[in-house]
């Protein structure tokens, strides 16, 4: 081969290397996942005094560093959260398990074995049953819990709210009898206005649930979804979420 046929193959072999790059593209950027987290307190916290991000901010993190798997991290509304889920702009999240998320996506692994919906009722005001709300006024935030009898019994009163923070403000006012939400949030608000089991009457879940990994269908690889879950499975039966969510709980709720 002569140097002009020797230079000629060079200049095939680089060319055919951009397209090559260019077809595949960046193997470490196809490892990179996009995760979301919902905008909720407290699992995506903002100017915390501590300096936590947020209960789901941390249990992502470390899902991903324990999988070895590059991610960005988006707080996101829920209803947009689960919106970009579903249509695969969005990779993974942690959310509630029910029929419809393992219908529109694939639950990965379990997370906190306990995600409850409850009511917290005004000091004086003892509750074993939602019954035990007719006449009363419950502060729920608007939209909320659809489909459960605390957002469709005519007998209750419900004040509906922007969010859990006036929720609870409005119970420590004296201006409604109780409260429904997040039992986190609830107790991490509560907790916030200085309030604690004494402040309250009573405390009844009404729902009970989990929090789950899933991943969009379609987007991300198997190999990939096996590393995510081995992951989760090992912090999860190790009990680091669990010890995680105790310092997210004020011991007066935990």
């Amino acid at each position: 081969m002569n140097e002009l046929q020797m230079i000629k193959t060079k200049k095939l072999s680089a060319f055919f290397a951009i397209i090559c790059f260019a077809l595949l593209g960046n193997p470490a950027k196809s490892q990179e996942l996009d995760f979301a987290t919902m905008d909720l307190v407290p699992y995506a916290l903002r100017d915390d005094s501590s300096g936590r991000p947020g209960l789901i901010v941390e249990i992502n993190k470390m899902i991903a560093e324990q999988a070895n798997v590059s991610i960005t991290d988006e707080i996101l509304p829920i209803a947009r959260a689960l919106k970009n889920l579903e249509h695969g702009v969005t990779d993974c999240a942690v959310i509630a398990l029910t029929p419809w998320s393992e219908e529109n996506f694939i639950p990965i692994a379990e997370v906190l074995d306990k995600f409850d919906g409850t009511v917290v009722t005004r000091a004086g005001l003892p509750i074993s049953k939602i019954e035990d709300l007719h006449g009363q006024r419950l502060a729920i935030p608007r939209g909320s819990f659809r489909k459960f009898p605390i957002s469709t019994d005519p007998k209750i009163e419900r004040v509906l709210t922007t969010g859990y923070e006036q929720s609870v403000r409005l119970l420590k006012a004296g201006r409604v009898d109780a409260i429904a939400g997040s039992e986190i949030s609830l107790f991490f608000y509560l907790h916030s206005e200085e309030m604690d089991q004494q402040d309250i009457g009573g405390i009844l879940p009404f729902l009970q649930s989990s929090l789950w990994l899933h991943c969009a269908k379609g987007q991300v690889s198997p190999e990939a979804r096996e590393r995510l879950k081995q992951s989760t499975n090992s912090l999860r039966d190790r009990g680091i979420f669990k010890r995680l969510l105790k310092s997210y709980i004020p011991e007066d709720f935990s």
